[in-house]
């Protein structure tokens, strides 16, 4: 008869129940202490499969190449009845045989599970075979939950080398993982959003180009694809794959001032209309002036004040002139003495008179944008000051060229804001991983990252099992 004893709470009970809490064993007729497995810490070693019976001395501590281990000694007693080669049932054990399966890490520690498993040997076609495992894939030393920890992490915004690391594995096995998001990262080729937004980002050099492609639905935010080269022809021909149907739901292209992003409405997207981002609109309008600050300013020499304040103050002449205060006054060092930002605004701009010139014109579409005023914002283009610079007034023309998308942009409420943000954060994943070589990972990357709250634990196991 064995008798089990509990320390922690130091009572006994008969062996036989169908509740067992025992840690520790005593058994008169083999005189020695054998070390059970409870429920709970196969609960937490993610073992509570039946089929699996720890061994009596189950934990082994090593330490291998300065690495520190754990190994968990057990048996896997689920039987095998049919061949799986020939589908008799004329299966008889042939011997038994190990594996090494690498368990998530415990407690910052390499795990790994030392599986006794019986070989069987069918009498009708004399191959061998053994039983299915729930804790490992076929032909594979790396658990199934060791799989999903890595596919989670492959949702978050750090580097493989880094996952490698830390779940004791190489980077192919990482790799592996990453392939079986493939097919879940795939487009629907039967849907498009109402709103399409679409931008270009630099990504890796291949034949195709340095930049690529990225179109957002505008509503959702949600990424549709990216694609690795921004020339016309791929876009067309990709876009194409979608069903007439789905083309023909698409409303507004929202995009910058790129002329052969307009060429898709013709040929793709019969039904949409062109938006013009509003902040490449801004963009445009503050860029200019600053070009022509820095002309004027070079105009001077380096050691003259005027040099000097127009290169300090520079984000003052950008500033809406609503929001410029006029009231508090601050000591500047530079001018000697206290003034408000309004004044300092007025003295830059008597430095210059072309830049005068300038600021009242921007100032004067910066207020027109504001108010969402089309047709003043257009009579202010057509009625540029014919004394400033002739490059500068060029600048403005491309305006004209994109009213119908501008007009559009003043009178809907859709904007590339989204797909500019996402931008950055590309720039973030790349810059994490040090560049990427292949456009394919880089992809995938970019998709399981920005859809992580999408990807809970339940879809990676989708994806882990294929």
């Amino acid at each position: 008869m064995l008798v089990g004893i509990i320390h922690q709470h130091d009572f006994v009970y008969k062996s036989g129940q169908k509740k067992r809490n025992t840690c520790m064993i005593k058994s008169p007729q083999l005189n020695k202490e054998v070390f059970l497995m409870d429920y709970y810490t196969k609960k937490l070693l993610t073992l509570t499969d039946k089929s699996f019976i720890a061994d009596e001395h189950w934990l082994e501590e090593k330490t291998i190449n300065g690495i520190p281990h754990h190994f968990i000694k057990g048996t896997w007693t689920k039987p095998c009845h049919t061949c799986p080669h020939c589908h008799a049932k004329t299966l008889i054990k042939h011997g038994t045989y190990q594996t090494k399966t690498l368990l998530p890490k415990f407690r910052q520690i390499k795990t790994v599970l030392l599986l006794k498993r019986t070989r069987y040997r069918c009498k009708t076609c004399l191959k061998t075979c053994s039983s299915s495992c729930s804790l490992v894939d076929k032909h594979c030393c790396i658990s199934k939950e060791l799989k999903q920890l890595i596919a989670l992490d492959l949702t978050k915004n750090i580097s493989r080398k880094h996952i490698c690391q830390d779940h004791f594995v190489s980077d192919v096995t990482v790799q592996r993982v990453l392939d079986k998001y493939t097919k879940q990262v795939k487009p629907s080729f039967h849907y498009l959003p109402k709103v399409l937004c679409i931008d270009e980002f630099k990504s890796v050099t291949s034949h195709l180009g340095k930049m690529s492609f990225i179109c957002v639905d505008g509503l959702t935010h949600r990424i549709i694809d990216v694609l690795p080269s921004r020339q016309l022809d791929h876009l067309i021909t990709y876009f194409k794959q979608f069903s007439k149907k789905a083309r023909h739901s698409v409303r507004y292209l929202v995009m910058d001032m790129n002329a052969n992003y307009g060429k898709l409405i013709q040929k793709v997207f019969p039904n949409a209309v062109i938006v013009t981002d509003r902040f490449h609109i801004i963009q445009h309008i503050h860029r200019n002036l600053n070009t022509l600050r820095i002309k004027e300013m070079n105009t001077f020499k380096k050691e003259e004040k005027a040099y000097k304040h127009l290169k300090k103050y520079w984000k003052l002449l950008l500033k809406d002139a609503f929001d410029v205060n006029d009231t508090d006054y601050h000591y500047h060092q530079s001018f000697k003495t206290y003034l408000t930002h309004a004044q300092i605004l007025d003295r830059l701009l008597d430095y210059s008179p072309v830049l005068k010139q300038a600021y009242e014109f921007v100032q004067e579409l910066r207020y027109a944008y504001r108010q969402r005023d089309f047709e003043s914002f257009m009579e202010v283009i057509h009625h540029i000051d014919p004394s400033l610079p002739e490059w500068f007034r060029k600048k403005f023309d491309i305006f004209k060229t994109y009213q119908n998308g501008i007009y559009q942009a003043f009178t809907t409420p859709y904007s590339n804001g989204i797909t500019e943000a996402i931008n950055n954060h590309i720039k973030v994943i790349k810059r994490i991983a040090y560049g990427y070589r292949r456009f394919s990972y880089f992809r995938l990357r970019i998709l399981i990252i920005q859809h992580h709250s999408q990807w809970q634990k339940k879809n990676v196991k989708k994806v882990v099992n294929g």
